[in-house]
């Protein structure tokens, strides 16, 4: 097992930008959307553009506990952190780029336009060889006595 740095985690989680985004809503039930990644800082803190009028930040105020869901064909991410609700203007104006302009007609100072800023706490990380080689080191495991190597997995301090 390869061990991954929090800045080799970040590249990765960069290059695929789309998670799914869990909250505990008001009924204690968990709820997944999935939401792009408008940066991830030099802290390691994710931010998010969003609607103020969401369902996500009734969730976010009440329990602030969140997960960021990350997958690829090689590679699955799990992010628990704790989450805010940003409405500060500069900050928005930083991060703004074609993703938030495509939802919000007011441009950052849309007052209906809020970031969502998660602290991540833990990361555990699964990277696989892929679904077809995967296929053969099962069959190829299920003729012998030896467990398959499945690949890396481990946990990454952010």
């Amino acid at each position: 097992m390869t061990d991954m740095t929090a800045n080799e985690l970040v590249k990765k989680l960069n290059s695929i930008g789309t998670c799914m985004f869990t909250t505990v809503d008001q009924n204690h039930r968990i709820v997944s959307r999935p939401m792009g990644v408008t940066e991830i800082d030099d802290q390691h803190k994710f931010w998010f553009f969003t609607p103020l009028n969401s369902d996500k930040i009734e969730d976010i105020i009440g329990e602030g506990e969140v997960n960021l869901s990350f997958v690829d064909s090689h590679t699955w991410v799990s992010i628990a952190g704790s989450a805010q609700v940003i409405a500060d203007l500069e900050r928005k104006k930083e991060l703004w780029d074609l993703g938030p302009k495509a939802y919000f007609e007011g441009g950052p100072e849309d007052p209906n336009a809020v970031l969502i800023e998660v602290t991540p706490e833990t990361a555990q990380y699964w990277e696989g060889p892929g679904k077809a080689a995967a296929l053969v080191k099962m069959a190829k495991a299920s003729l012998s006595s030896e467990t398959p190597n499945m690949g890396d997995q481990g946990r990454v301090e952010l």
